[in-house]
């Protein structure tokens, strides 16, 4: 697909830490990384793949932007990563997409749209699909 998600945790309508540990589920299936450049290309076993733009710090690390993602293992990945996280998914001109109801109190005020629950890689595909 071709626009980009962006993962974020939310704190009292603020953006906040995401633990570092959550990223793990990608790192099986990293084949290229420039941590210069804080990127990671991600090639799964259904033949998916996809960019991530993320500064991963040990401990903790802040919101990080996926794209050129295809539709089947790449999102299964994120909506793990999102559920381990804590985090809340963007996408830019359609829903934030929640993994824990809890989150819909954490979110800013002023948050643009709607908030949708998902809680995994099909509630993800099926919620950008009514993008």
């Amino acid at each position: 697909m071709s626009y980009d998600l962006f993962a974020q945790a939310f704190a009292g309508g603020d953006a906040a830490p995401m633990p570092s540990s959550a990223f793990a589920v990608f790192l099986p299936y990293v084949d290229r990384a420039d941590s210069a450049r804080h990127h990671w290309h991600v090639h799964t076993p259904d033949g998916g793949e996809a960019d991530i733009h993320a500064d991963v710090t040990p401990g903790t690390f802040s919101g990080f932007m996926i794209n050129h993602f295809s539709a089947g293992q790449p999102l299964d990945l994120l909506a793990e990563f999102a559920v381990r996280a804590g985090a809340v998914i963007m996408v830019p001109g359609g829903p934030w997409l929640l993994t824990a109801e809890a989150q819909r109190g954490e979110l800013p005020d002023d948050l643009p749209g709607t908030a949708v629950l998902i809680r995994d890689g099909g509630d993800l595909r099926q919620a950008l699909e009514l993008r």
